[in-house]
């Protein structure tokens, strides 16, 4: 007997898609609301910042570390990948499909310069956890007072 939809459930996914497209268009200029590049999926992401360092983590269920890819600049950090379908492609009969596949980017600016040469990154079951160190006030810096000439 096949199931039947949950009409309620469809309607409360509805309203989640429509909530997440009015913070998408509306809060681009924010960390929190990060820009969403392009692809068939977009991963969820948690975003927060120590003194030292942003932390990102993304939810990549079914990828490996060799399907993302990584780029950082001064002030943006861009995920890609994609996640394949399963082995034997679509079944004839489903019940219910609703976990994309493809190819995904998402970026996230930040409001500091960041150092690109120490972003670490870790995946394990299915979570991306990057550290984007800022970029620290070089150590000995001082201040000059200027001098009046006559």
């Amino acid at each position: 007997m096949p199931i039947r939809p949950d009409p309620l459930q469809e309607l409360l996914d509805l309203q989640e898609r429509m909530n997440r497209l009015f913070e998408e268009t509306l809060g681009r200029e924010r960390l929190e609301e990060p820009t969403f590049v392009s692809g068939g999926w977009v991963p969820l992401a948690d975003v927060y910042e120590t003194p030292e360092a942003y932390v990102l983590e993304l939810e990549l269920p079914g990828l490996g570390r060799d399907d993302v890819e990584i780029q950082v600049q001064v002030d943006e950090l861009v995920v890609r990948g994609e996640r394949r379908p399963l082995p034997g492609g679509r079944p004839e009969v489903f019940h219910r499909l609703e976990r994309r596949n493809g190819p995904f980017a998402r970026g996230f600016r930040f409001t500091e310069e960041v150092n690109p040469d120490a972003v670490s990154a870790e995946f394990r079951d299915g979570l991306l956890r990057l550290q984007v160190p800022k970029v620290q006030p070089r150590a000995g810096a001082r201040s000059v007072r200027v001098e009046r000439t006559e």
